[in-house]
């Protein structure tokens, strides 16, 4: 008994090391066993539900065994000379469950009747099969396959016929038979040709394309993916988890394009409107955004679950899943702490396309014009041809700094279209756009509080704003400032260097300002001076301002008339005119002259009536030629003293003036207490709330969320597309495989 044992356990041990591999493979060499399980397909909107198993039908003794055609062979079956091949012709082809013929199996024998590829449709059935269907539409798809398989209006289950037998050849008989490389590659040829010509019929084009992935995974692996498979297709994230885990199992990292497919596919996460629509884009910044963040890529550790996969047939005759087992090969496709890594940078990309992606979805809107590159992130605007010519213009202008052009000519020089008139919306996205190709605008509507006109000059200047700037109190109440002085600067039509001088110095000494902030005041005040400066609407504004507070403007005002050092009679006359229009005392003109004359220099003042001028008397020393150092310093005096007091004053001197231009082409939003659901039926604002609780949707769920509410799925999507379009000039639903919901556009919409 021992020794009948002891045998056993001897030739236990045999069969164990006779079945170990004697070396170890590499790791990017795929092998893999591939088999039938009786496993339930994955759900697939697409995909046809499995049909129930057929009764086993009788054959014939004397029936034929099909026969496989191979590409450069020929066949005429009921008067049709088809040409090459690849069909399978004969009176009995098993199913893999065994109960009937295959679907794809021609049998010669049964009756056909004359019809074109694109008739009888609705005879076909959802899964057709060659032996089940009308003796029309064996008529058509024999006249298809003779005619060389290429007339692009045939109905699509013509070619999902031929399709089954292709499936058949190469994932059932295949295996079996060792078909060589060249049969494989006339058929994968085929699909690829076939792909081409009904590729628009979303579910074919789903399935040819996994076709062909699972082909390379079975046959090809250990070469690199050839450049037909498209892996960023849903359908094809079975094959690319062989593509990861060969990265992981060789410790390579993970390049940036294989990290985006990875998130794409991966059925947990979902991408968002912004990088839907906007999807080259959204690749573009995702690539370069990766590469900064990981270099050459993330390195995943192997994990310890083995790599499976599953083709999912399109032929009803292939019952259950083809599954496919990689020893060698973990699954890292299921792993979620690096997901989370790639995701968090896929929700930065995404949000930084909201404003392109919200632009580009609205009617009209040309996604190439520099209004919509100017929203692009930076890295991606700087890449479009357009926006390169323009920030050669810009550049161009602000060579030397701060650049004064016609409004016009940059409208031009920028190939934009000239508007009749800027209003509010023009102006905040010229300043936009601007600022999005590295440069500042002043007038900059959006902090100056004014805007440019068409028949006016703008000024364009490097760097500019920059994305977070907020400007502060004191950079608020210097743009009033600034807008006082240049109306005394403009008195007499003749720019004094020493007035510009003291304006220029009253922002650079300034210990409240940034670097930015002084740098666009520098800006606006060059507009300013070349620019005619209105008062209107100043009078009233100050109409209930103290006396004090006026005092301070009064100061303001003739510190930056007396900078030259001379007042002349035509100064004196305007600004008489100015007091009178803020609200102030005429009279008090002179006499502010005298008091600040006596503070610092001798100055020359002209008065208003015919008497010659005359000089203030000045002390018993040589006179000194005015350098406008001490009229600085007293304007910077005034500036940290007394603006304290009428600094909101100052603020709201100009607040209303974007207002108070003309406007024609400005949209005013009309606030409304209206829900918009309302202009919705019952039944669809149902189906709008519905739709909102997931941004996902697999088409076969949409057709029962349509069915329990008594909608056509068609239909009910367009109602809401025409009602988001009358609400915000965009789609709400974009139709495809998945479904689409912008949910984003439906909570902007509904909450106004």
């Amino acid at each position: 008994m021992k020794i009948i044992i002891g045998i056993l356990i001897i030739y236990i041990i045999y069969q164990v090391l006779k079945r170990s591999p004697s070396n170890k493979k590499s790791p990017l060499k795929t092998e893999a066993t591939f088999r039938f399980e009786s496993i339930d397909p994955r759900p697939s909107a697409s995909a046809p539900k499995q049909l129930p198993k057929p009764k086993e039908r009788p054959t014939p003794k004397t029936a034929k065994t099909a026969k496989w055609y191979r590409a450069d062979e020929c066949v005429s079956v009921q008067g049709y000379d088809i040409t090459g091949g690849l069909i399978y012709v004969g009176e009995m082809l098993r199913d893999s469950s065994g109960y009937g013929n295959d679907a794809c199996l021609i049998n010669p024998k049964l009756k056909t009747a004359p019809a074109e590829p694109w008739e009888d449709a609705d005879e076909m059935g959802y899964w057709p099969q060659y032996e089940t269907i009308s003796p029309k539409c064996r008529g058509a798809y024999l006249k298809w396959l003779a005619d060389g398989r290429a007339e692009p209006e045939a109905y699509v289950g013509y070619v999902f016929l031929f399709f089954y037998g292709l499936e058949r050849r190469l994932f059932v008989d295949g295996p079996k038979e060792n078909i060589s490389a060249e049969e494989r590659l006339d058929i994968v040829r085929e699909v690829i040709r076939l792909r081409k010509i009904y590729g628009g019929n979303r579910s074919f084009h789903g399935y040819a394309s996994n076709f062909l992935a699972m082909e390379w995974v079975l046959y090809e692996s250990d070469q690199p993916a050839p450049d037909y498979l498209d892996f960023d297709d849903r359908y094809c994230s079975e094959p690319f988890q062989v593509v990861l885990a060969q990265y992981v199992a060789a410790g390579k990292p993970i390049p940036a394009d294989v990290a985006l497919r990875w998130i794409i596919l991966h059925p947990e996460f979902g991408l968002r409107t912004p990088a839907r629509r906007c999807a080259k884009e959204f690749r573009a910044l995702f690539l370069h955004r990766y590469t900064q963040q990981f270099g050459d890529g993330l390195i995943i550790k192997p994990n310890k679950t083995p790599l499976k996969l599953e083709y999912h047939a399109a032929s009803s005759s292939i019952r259950g899943a083809l599954q496919l087992k990689f020893p060698e090969l973990r699954n890292p496709f299921i792993l979620k702490a690096p997901l989370k890594k790639i995701g968090i940078l896929v929700e930065e990309c995404t949000t930084q396309l909201e404003p392109y992606s919200r632009f580009i979805g609205r009617k009209n809107n040309d996604p190439t014009s520099l209004a919509a590159l100017a929203l692009l992130p930076k890295e991606l605007m700087l890449q479009a041809p357009t926006a390169q010519k323009a920030q050669s213009l810009l550049m161009q202008i602000s060579s030397h700094g701060a650049g004064l052009i016609s409004t016009e000519s940059l409208y031009t020089g920028l190939e934009e279209r000239v508007p009749l008139q800027i209003g509010k919306k023009e102006s905040e996205n010229l300043a936009t756009m601007i600022e999005g190709m590295g440069f500042g605008i002043a007038p900059d509507i959006r902090f100056h509080n004014i805007k440019p006109t068409i028949d006016g000059n703008v000024v364009i200047f490097p760097k500019g704003h920059g994305i977070d700037f907020r400007p502060s109190r004191e950079f608020r109440t210097l743009i009033t400032i600034l807008r006082l002085g240049a109306i005394v600067s403009q008195i007499d039509n003749d720019l004094s260097p020493a007035e510009e001088a003291t304006l220029q110095t009253l922002i650079n000494e300034s210990r409240e300002l940034t670097q930015i902030e002084k740098e666009s005041l520098l800006a606006f005040l060059h507009w300013c001076l070349n620019t005619p400066q209105g008062t209107a609407g100043i009078k009233q504004r100050l109409a209930d301002v103290s006396s004090v507070e006026k005092t301070a403007i009064s100061h303001i005002l003739i510190s930056v008339a007396y900078a030259d050092g001379r007042i002349d009679p035509r100064e004196v006359k305007q600004l008489e005119k100015i007091y009178t229009t803020l609200g102030l005392n005429k009279e008090q003109v002179t006499s502010d002259l005298h008091t600040l004359a006596a503070a610092n220099e001798p100055v020359t003042v002209g008065l208003r009536d015919r008497e010659p001028s005359y000089a203030i008397p000045s002390p018993d020393i040589e006179p000194v030629q005015t350098k406008g150092f001490s009229l600085n310093e007293e304007l910077i005096r005034i500036r940290t003293e007394e603006t304290r007091q009428v600094r909101g004053v100052l603020e709201e001197i100009f607040a209303d003036q974007v207002d108070d231009q003309d406007d024609d082409n400005l949209t005013v939003d009309i606030p409304t207490t209206k829900n918009p659901l309302e202009s919705l039926d019952t039944v669809h604002q149902t189906f709008f709330h519905r739709l909102l609780e997931q941004e996902t949707w697999e088409r076969s769920a949409m057709h029962d969320l349509c069915k329990e509410l008594g909608l056509m799925v068609n239909g009910a999507m367009e109602v809401l597309n025409e009602w988001a379009f009358d609400h915000a000039n965009a789609p709400l639903i974009d139709d495809g495989e998945p479904v689409f919901v912008d949910v984003d556009l439906a909570k902007e919409i509904v909450n106004g």
